[in-house]
């Protein structure tokens, strides 16, 4: 089957959805598929965030379908929430739909622009991917895409896997963070409740997911511990420095109140560390024996005085066999037709289900 891709943002942003989409191609590559992809041009980049977004709005809604039309695509994957309303209309089009926080936002071009995509995916009944068992249940609750068979494309790490082997950071008895500046990731309360503490210990710890130059000032009562080194923002990173981040701490810390997914617990444990994350359910099913999860501050400082006293390795990671999970959705996905129903049976899936909890916000968005 030929497929074209979607991943005009994935031109000019890195990590996030953008991370998911080349890991994706991957996946379909090495699954068979023949593959073409749209992305945006290198200037693309010195453009405002805000004018680049409505640019990628007009290319998805005009071109994308111009361009499968020409290259005798026979599947189009929007994995970006949103979709052109042309490929709706000839069947072509699938879209990836990660979460709906979007729609829980102030009004705004980007949430009235997926409202009218997901208005003209519930009037063709047009089939949906999402990205994990509990983003389909919530899509399936929500009612507003229509009778459109909702299927799992998951979240997939082909090419994390290649640079974690290529890397030989030796690891350190470090804490990696993995944040990032939304309200879900609660890194107000990471640093007046948990950073002093772990300092005190006087762990190393550095943070990932943290590039802006707003985010800076979120730190100044920590500002000794950063002059020191013990504290160390990483900034903004290519995939292969990320690897290497990973690779290098012996634990990986993921905070955050509500996710999407939970990537940084699968890169942590493909990785080989252990992972010290918060009690949510997005991370209860990626859960192994190496992935321990934490209610407050006084829990998670418990885990990590024990681990401080482990010195065996890490056990290998056993709880998100995505190549399988990549194989079934494909089959399923891509074998629908529009109005086929959504109220199927839940996907098979070898990981322990937790209860879904609030929408989880996206990672990128136009």
């Amino acid at each position: 089957m030929h497929i074209l891709v979607n991943d005009f943002i994935g031109g000019v942003l890195d990590r996030g959805i953008p991370l998911y989409v080349r890991n994706l191609i991957d996946g379909l590559r090495q699954e068979g598929f023949r593959v073409r992809v749209v992305r945006a041009p290198a200037f693309c980049r010195k453009l405002p965030r805000s004018l680049f977004y409505l640019l990628a709005v007009l290319v998805e809604q005009t071109l994308l379908p111009l361009i499968g039309l020409c290259v005798r695509a026979e599947q189009t994957i929007y994995p970006y929430n949103s979709v052109a309303i042309a490929d709706l209309l000839t069947r072509r089009g699938r879209i990836v739909v990660h979460d709906l926080e979007q729609l829980n936002r102030p009004l705004s071009f980007s949430k009235l622009y997926y409202l009218c995509c997901y208005r003209a995916v519930k009037w063709r009944d047009a089939p949906v991917f999402t990205i994990s068992e509990i983003s389909r249940q919530r899509l399936i609750a929500c009612g507003l895409f229509g009778r459109g068979a909702i299927t799992l494309l998951p979240n997939t790490f082909y090419a994390f896997e290649r640079l974690v082997r290529s890397e030989t950071s030796a690891r350190r008895p470090a804490i990696l963070l993995c944040t990032g500046s939304t309200a879900n990731k609660d890194l107000q309360t990471v640093v007046a409740d948990y950073l002093p503490a772990v300092m005190a210990r006087r762990w190393s710890v550095s943070i990932l997911g943290l590039h802006k130059v707003s985010d800076v000032p979120k730190f100044e009562s920590l500002q000794s511990f950063i002059s020191s080194g013990q504290l160390r923002l990483c900034g903004q990173l290519s995939d292969r420095q990320v690897a290497g981040e990973y690779r290098s701490h012996a634990i990986i810390w993921v905070h955050s109140l509500r996710e999407g997914f939970g990537r940084c617990v699968v890169e942590g444990r493909l990785a080989g560390g252990r992972v010290i994350a918060t009690d949510i359910p997005e991370f209860a099913v990626l859960r192994d024996s190496d992935v321990y999860l934490y209610k407050d501050a006084a829990a998670f400082m418990s885990i990590l005085d024990r681990l401080a006293h482990t010195d065996a390795p890490a056990s290998p990671y056993s709880g998100y066999p995505y190549r399988e999970l990549l194989r079934d959705g494909l089959e399923r996905g891509l074998s629908v037709t529009a109005g086929q129903s959504a109220a199927q049976p839940p996907q098979a899936i070898p990981i322990r289900q937790a209860p879904a909890g609030r929408i989880p916000p996206q990672n990128q968005s136009p």
